[in-house]
C-alpha cells in the first residue's frame, strides 16, 4: 500500500474536516466561540449569559445537543397520531404481517439481520395483487442483535428517523446515516388500510370518473354536493401504484406529481442545501433544521396540506379532507351515513380539539397565519413546526422552540460515512488505483461541481443543466407565488408560544431572490443540487431516482476496464430494487459513468411501465469517461469515507 504521506499530498485523499465542538450555528453560518460573543454584542446583549445567544437563533453545538439529537432521531416516533395512525393506519397495517415478524425475528435467536425476511402464513391482498400464503418476502428490516424487533418500529406501529437512515454493518454493527436503500415502503405504505389518504403525494384526482362508485357525497367549500371517489377502487388503484415503486424509495411531497426518490445518505455536515432539488436552504442549520422539522410535520401530516390544495392541487380543500376522511382506519373518524356534511365541520366534531388531533407537537411558524388557513414560506412549506410542548418532561423531544429539530441537525451533522471495509477497497488502495483514480476524478473536471473535501459545490443546478427527468426538481414549484417571509421564534421561546415571544427574520440571502421565492436554481422550472460523493458506496444506486442502477453479477469486467454485459435482466431499477435486490455499488457506477451501459440501463427502466409512472429512468448527469479509466474512477469514488486514504 502507498505511504500514508505520499496519499496525503492528494488533497481529495484528505477526510473532511468534522463539525467542532462550542462553535455555534446561526442561520447556516459556523461562528467560532469569538465570533459567535461579538454578534451577540452587536445585538447589545450580554455574551456572558447563555440565552442572549438564543435570542438571537445561534445555536451552541455541545456534545449534549448531540446526544439528545440521536436519542430522539432513534427513539422519537415521527408524525401526529391523527394522521399517520388513527387516518391512514400504518400502525394497523403492521398488524397484519405481525405473526409473520415475531415468527422471522424468533427464528434469528437472537442474531442480527440487515434484512429481515418472512414467509406469509395468509394470503394477503393489496390493490389488485395476493400475496399466497408462503410467499416469501424481503422486508429491508434491520434487526439488532438480542433485539425483538426491527430497528426504528415499535410494535405499536410508530416509527422512527432509524427506520430509514440507519443499517447494520456485515458484524451487525449500528451505522447510523446511511440510507436503508432495501426498505420495503411500498409494502409497508400498501399494508394500511387507508393509504389513499396520501394521494396528493402521486399523481390522483379523486374526482376522475374512473374512481366513481359508492363514494360519499359531500357539500364543498362553495356549498355544492359533490360525490367523493368509491373508497374500494381508490384504495385499490393507489395501492396498484404504491406497489410499483422500488424498495428504498419514498413519496413524500404532496405536490400531486409523481417524483418518488430514493432514501438519501444524511452525512450532511456542510453539504447543504438540502434534499434532492435543495428546496430546504434557510433556518438553522442552513436548512437542516428545516429538513427535520418537515418529516416531522411536513411532509408526515397528511391533513394539512389540504389549506393549500385548491391553489396547488386543483382540488377543493373539503373534497381533500373528505377523501382522506371517508376510509379512515379508525371507524369513528369517518364520514357519517345520511345527509352530506361538509368534511371539515364533520371532522371538527369528531375530534374537537385541533390540537390534540392533526396539530400534535406542531405549532403555526409566525407570520403564516391561523390554521387551518397557513402560508406556506421556505422555511415550512405548510406554515406548521414541529415543537413539542417545553414542559412535557416524558417526551425526549421536548424543549424550547425548535429544540428537537436542532438538535437532530447537530446529530446528523456529527455522522461520517463509515469505513469502506471491503477487501476491493483494500486492494484499490494498496495497488495505487484509487489514487489514480483521483487524479481521473481531477482530470475530468468532476472537481467542478464535486468540489473536495465534501465534493459538493453546495448550488442547485436548473433541470436544463443536469438534464435528469425533471419531475423531482419542480416539486415545490406550486408554492412560489403562495410563498410570505420566513420567520420564526427566538430559540429561549418555551411552547406553548407566549403571546409576547420575540420573532426573527430568517435570512435569505445568497439563497433566493427575496424572501418570498424558492432557491435559485430551483427557479424556472426545477433544478438538482450537487449531492456530496461521501459514502457512495453504501448509497448505491446512483442519481437523485436511484436510476443508475445494476445488479451484481450482470457484468463481466475485464483487466482492462473493458467489460461484457453477461446478464441483462440485472440492468436498471427494474432487475434491482424493483424486485427487492440490492444495486451492487460498483455495477451502478459503471452505469452512470459508461455512456452506452448507462444507454441500455435507461432503456431498461423505460421498458418499466412502473417506473415510467414513478419517473424514474436514470437519465441525466450526461458525464462519461473512457473505460480504461473507469475502474480506477470507480475505486476512487467507492474509497470516499470517513477517511479515503486509508483502509
Amino acid at each position: 500500500m502507498a505511504s500514508q504521506p505520499t496519499l496525503a499530498r492528494i488533497s481529495l485523499l484528505q477526510p473532511a474536516p468534522t463539525q467542532p465542538l462550542g462553535y455555534y450555528d446561526y442561520f447556516g453560518k459556523l461562528l467560532s466561540p469569538q465570533d459567535a460573543a461579538k454578534l451577540v454584542q452587536q445585538k447589545q446583549l450580554d455574551p456572558i449569559d447563555p440565552i442572549s445567544y438564543q435570542k438571537i437563533g445561534a445555536v451552541e453545538i455541545t456534545q449534549e445537543l448531540i446526544d439528545k439529537g440521536e436519542d430522539i432521531f432513534f427513539n422519537r416516533k415521527i408524525g401526529d397520531n391523527f394522521g399517520l395512525q388513527d387516518v391512514f393506519g400504518f400502525g394497523r397495517g403492521l398488524i397484519r404481517i405481525l405473526p409473520e415478524l415475531t415468527t422471522a425475528i424468533a427464528q434469528l435467536r437472537g442474531q442480527a439481520t440487515d434484512n429481515l425476511q418472512i414467509t406469509l402464513q395468509k394470503d394477503i391482498t393489496l390493490g389488485s395483487r395476493t400475496f399466497p400464503k408462503g410467499t416469501v418476502i424481503n422486508t429491508g428490516f434491520k434487526v439488532e442483535r438480542g433485539k425483538f424487533f426491527p430497528l426504528g418500529i415499535k410494535q405499536n406501529g410508530d416509527i422512527s428517523c432509524a427506520v430509514c437512515h440507519a443499517v447494520l454493518s456485515n458484524r451487525g454493527e449500528r451505522l447510523a446515516g446511511v440510507p436503508n436503500g432495501e426498505l420495503a415502503i411500498p409494502l409497508l405504505v400498501a399494508l394500511a388500510p387507508n393509504s389513499a389518504a396520501g394521494f396528493a403525494r402521486l399523481n390522483f384526482n379523486p374526482l376522475d370518473p374512473q374512481y366513481q362508485g359508492k363514494g360519499k357525497t359531500i357539500i364543498d367549500s362553495q356549498g355544492k354536493l359533490v360525490t367523493l371517489p368509491d373508497p374500494d377502487k381508490f384504495e385499490q388503484a393507489f395501492d396498484d401504484a404504491v406497489l410499483d415503486v422500488p424498495f428504498g424509495h419514498f413519496e413524500s411531497s404532496p405536490d400531486g406529481i409523481d417524483n418518488t426518490t430514493q432514501i438519501p445518505s444524511i452525512f450532511t455536515f456542510q453539504t447543504h442545501p438540502y434534499l434532492a432539488d435543495g428546496q430546504f436552504a434557510v433556518g438553522p442549520f442552513a436548512g437542516l433544521s428545516a429538513v427535520n422539522n418537515a418529516v416531522h410535520s411536513s411532509e408526515i401530516n397528511l391533513l394539512a396540506a389540504a389549506q393549500l390544495s385548491q391553489k396547488t392541487l386543483g382540488i377543493d380543500s373539503e373534497v381533500y379532507i373528505g377523501t382522506f376522511l371517508q376510509n379512515a382506519a379508525d371507524p369513528r373518524l369517518r364520514l357519517p351515513p345520511g345527509q352530506p356534511v361538509k368534511p371539515s365541520e364533520w371532522l371538527r366534531q369528531v375530534a374537537p380539539d385541533v390540537i390534540q388531533a392533526e396539530l400534535e407537537n406542531q405549532i403555526p411558524a409566525p407570520g403564516t397565519g391561523t390554521y387551518p388557513d397557513l402560508q406556506p414560506t421556505l422555511f415550512t412549506y405548510n406554515g406548521l413546526v414541529f415543537s413539542p410542548d417545553t414542559n412535557n418532561p416524558d417526551d425526549i423531544a421536548s424543549g424550547n422552540f425548535l429544540f428537537a429539530s436542532n438538535a437532530m441537525s447537530a446529530f446528523q451533522n456529527n455522522l461520517l460515512p463509515p469505513a469502506n471495509r471491503t477487501r476491493e477497497n483494500w486492494q484499490a488502495l494498496k495497488s495505487g488505483s484509487v489514487v489514480r483514480g483521483a487524479k481521473i476524478f481531477q482530470e475530468a473536471g468532476c472537481t467542478t461541481c464535486h468540489i473536495p473535501p465534501f465534493f459538493t459545490d453546495n448550488k442547485i443546478h436548473p433541470v436544463s443543466e443536469i438534464g435528469t427527468n425533471p419531475e423531482r426538481g419542480k416539486s415545490r414549484l406550486g408554492l412560489n407565488d403562495l410563498l410570505v417571509p420566513p420567520k420564526i421564534y427566538s430559540l429561549d421561546t418555551p411552547v406553548p408560544v407566549p403571546a409576547d415571544a420575540t420573532v426573527l427574520d430568517v435570512p435569505t440571502e445568497g439563497i433566493s431572490v427575496d424572501s418570498t421565492t424558492l432557491p435559485t436554481g430551483i427557479l424556472p422550472e426545477g433544478g438538482y443540487k450537487t449531492t456530496s460523493l461521501r459514502g457512495l458506496y453504501f448509497s448505491a444506486p446512483y442519481l437523485h431516482d436511484g436510476g443508475a442502477a445494476v445488479r451484481a453479477g450482470s457484468l463481466q469486467v475485464n483487466s482492462d476496464g473493458s467489460f461484457n454485459i453477461v446478464d441483462p435482466t440485472g440492468l436498471g431499477l427494474t432487475g434491482t430494487l424493483s424486485q427487492s435486490i440490492p444495486a451492487d455499488p460498483a455495477s451502478s457506477l459503471r452505469a452512470l459513468l459508461d455512456e452506452e451501459l448507462r444507454t441500455q440501463v435507461i432503456a431498461a427502466n423505460k421498458a418499466n411501465p412502473a417506473l415510467v409512472r414513478s419517473n424514474l429512468d436514470g437519465t441525466g448527469h450526461e458525464f462519461y469517461v473512457g473505460r480504461e479509466k473507469q475502474t480506477d474512477l470507480i475505486n476512487f469514488l467507492l474509497a470516499l469515507d470517513d477517511d479515503p486514504g486509508r483502509f
